[in-house]
């Protein structure tokens, strides 16, 4: 892979601006330091912990498109959608991981719905569904459901294309590259497998699935009938355009059932920012609490 001087600089901008460099530089840069020459130097995957949430890692080490860098990095801090889980996933709940890759939330979930509660995780990359069923597996965690399936609106198959060639980054929406590695995997929709799961009760649903969210979101319309959970989804308008839909689908789609949008903030801490238009980004949307009829 090669990594030019523009690469480097988008990327220490961005982490300094990060919550876990703010929190502790020096050992966040320490972390950088480690885990570029452990990629360089070594195929095998590494162990983490993150006490935390009592649960670890193992990391392919790979720079890039692999769902490894930001966890070892930046840990508890990963991502500050995580305080979302931290609030509303307790004991008994039930959380969908669509787009699950190498389990980060769907571990994360797990450890907080406790053995009352259910984890349904989806990642149809072969590659990436390895890692997760052995983070799966090292957690020792048994309320979690394993699907190696792509969410869509139908059953059926699908070509999944590794973006950039990248055997960890996935979209169903094709890539610029006609000659873009892809392998064939089956797709399903989250009514079909609550359904089969016998599964009533859905609470939070996280979707990262490079721009086909409307779809997911239509292949769940028996069960936004019947209830309206907390989703988190990611906004982006490039991403969207592989499939030749409307960027702003799943923002009207959970718009027209009463949900209101919000970004947490940076710092993963405080209220969550209402949104009144979309943007770029990881989007919390939120049910009203009493939608105008």
């Amino acid at each position: 892979m090669k990594l030019d001087g523009n690469y480097f600089t988008t990327k220490w901008v961005s982490l300094k601006r990060h919550r876990a460099f703010q929190k502790q530089p020096i050992l966040t840069l320490f972390r950088v330091i480690s885990w570029f020459m452990y990629c360089q130097l070594s195929s095998s995957s590494v162990d983490i912990k993150i006490p935390k949430w009592n649960c670890r890692f193992l990391l392919p080490p790979k720079l890039k498109s692999a769902g490894s860098t930001g966890i070892f990095i930046f840990r508890e801090y990963y991502e500050p959608e995580l305080s979302v889980l931290d609030t509303y996933l307790t004991e008994g709940k039930v959380f969908i991981d669509a787009g699950a890759n190498t389990g980060i939330y769907t571990i994360i979930a797990g450890k907080l719905v406790g053995d009352s509660g259910t984890v349904i995780s989806f990642e149809p990359g072969s590659e990436s569904f390895q890692t997760l069923a052995r983070n799966v597996e090292i957690n020792q965690l048994t309320n979690v459901k394993l699907f190696q399936s792509a969410l869509s609106e139908q059953e059926g198959y699908a070509k999944l294309y590794h973006i950039d060639n990248a055997p960890n980054s996935y979209s169903l929406g094709g890539d610029l590259n006609s000659e873009a590695n892809f392998e064939e995997v089956h797709t399903t929709t989250i009514d079909n497998v609550l359904s089969r799961e016998q599964i009533e009760q859905v609470d939070l649903i996280k979707m990262d699935v490079e721009g086909a969210e409307e779809y997911v979101l239509r292949g769940a319309i028996s069960l936004f009938s019947r209830l309206k959970p907390i989703v988190i989804f990611e906004y982006n308008p490039h991403i969207t355009s592989r499939f030749k839909s409307s960027p702003d689908g799943a923002w009207n789609f959970l718009k027209e059932l009463g949900y209101e949008f919000f970004q947490v903030q940076p710092t993963g801490e405080g209220d969550l920012l209402k949104l009144d238009a979309p943007k770029v980004g990881n989007i919390v949307a939120m049910p009203q609490a009493n939608p105008q009829s």
